[in-house]
């Protein structure tokens, strides 16, 4: 390639061939305007232009760029000297990279531009290094006295011990999950044993632990607790309502129609000539069973039964 083509950046070239180019021009008419000056006041001016240029280069991006600048040199006039600028470049970069490796702030950019790839360990050992250097509270946080003494209360664990705000919020996150599930399903359960019941949801508790959490005047504590607990009962009642209903279905299904139940029905009923004792406990049974053993009959009974237990527990 020519001289003047050298000179005029290709339109076509990358972001970074163009940079290499408008570098390479510049080195050339340092050189060329310090040609009465020594070699070493040359390179520290070539230097200092060398190292401005690779400062917003990632270090991946400075090896490609420096041998793209060395392809330059060879085609220079024969008054330039090609050895100056790569062998330069070569002292720029390590220098630079030493000088780096002491600069907190890119220390800390190259941090934040690895953060969204690391992992969750990764993350935590990160974070403990750099409270261990005094630099990050390691996730500590000065919590309110009583709540933090009433959680620790709870889940038995020592209070003077630094509670991690990261791993707090990760498992608000899963008990509002857990508790929003258990919600849609505990009410939707309720509705659908007993339509016409007069227990209501009143709000949908994910609305109201937002509003609480960011400070809502609107949502204050007791609601929320109410309606947390209010959760737990009709959550709780379903449950146990699973062996009152059927303890409560046998007793009345064996009051009605247990062998001993039917014989004293037969005895202190209407006497019937020309008909056997057995046949008639057979036939009241029939009787008896026409009317309540029917799949929608048994379908209704056991669900009247879990709505007024629900109901009595609630």
């Amino acid at each position: 390639m020519s001289q003047t083509g050298r000179d005029c950046v290709d339109m076509s070239l990358t972001d970074l061939s163009k940079q290499v180019a408008a570098l390479a021009n510049r080195l050339r008419a340092i050189q060329a305007d310090l040609a009465d000056q020594n070699n070493d006041t040359r390179q520290e001016y070539m230097g200092d232009e060398i190292r401005r240029s690779l400062a917003d280069l990632t270090p991946a991006e400075r090896a490609e760029f420096l041998a793209e600048l060395g392809e330059w040199f060879p085609t220079w006039e024969q008054n330039i000297s090609a050895s100056d600028a790569p062998a330069n470049a070569a002292k720029v970069v390590t220098q630079m990279d030493q000088q780096e490796l002491q600069d907190p702030a890119f220390l800390t950019k190259r941090l934040c531009d690895l953060a969204p790839q690391l992992s969750a360990s990764q993350r935590d050992a990160v974070t403990a290094m750099l409270a261990q250097a005094g630099l990050t509270d390691g996730g500590k946080t000065d919590w309110p006295a009583e709540p933090l003494t009433k959680l620790a209360a709870r889940l038995q664990f020592d209070e003077q011990v630094p509670v991690n705000a990261g791993h707090v919020l990760e498992l608000l996150r899963m008990l509002s999950e857990f508790s929003l599930s258990v919600e849609q399903i505990a009410w939707n359960m309720f509705k659908a044993m007993a339509p016409n019941t007069s227990i209501k949801r009143s709000a949908p508790l994910q609305k109201l632990l937002a509003g609480f959490l960011v400070g809502d005047p609107d949502v204050p504590r007791g609601q929320v607790s109410q309606e947390v607990e209010r959760l737990r009962k009709v959550n709780a009642a379903l449950l146990s309502s699973v062996g009152h209903a059927s303890r409560q279905f046998a007793q009345r299904y064996a009051a009605k129609f247990s062998p001993a139940e039917i014989e004293a029905a037969v005895r202190t009923g209407p006497k019937k000539m020309f008909s056997g004792f057995e046949i008639l406990c057979w036939k009241k049974y029939t009787e008896l069973a026409a009317d309540g053993l029917d799949e929608a009959a048994i379908d209704h009974e056991i669900r009247e039964i879990v709505r007024q237990f629900v109901e009595s527990v609630i």
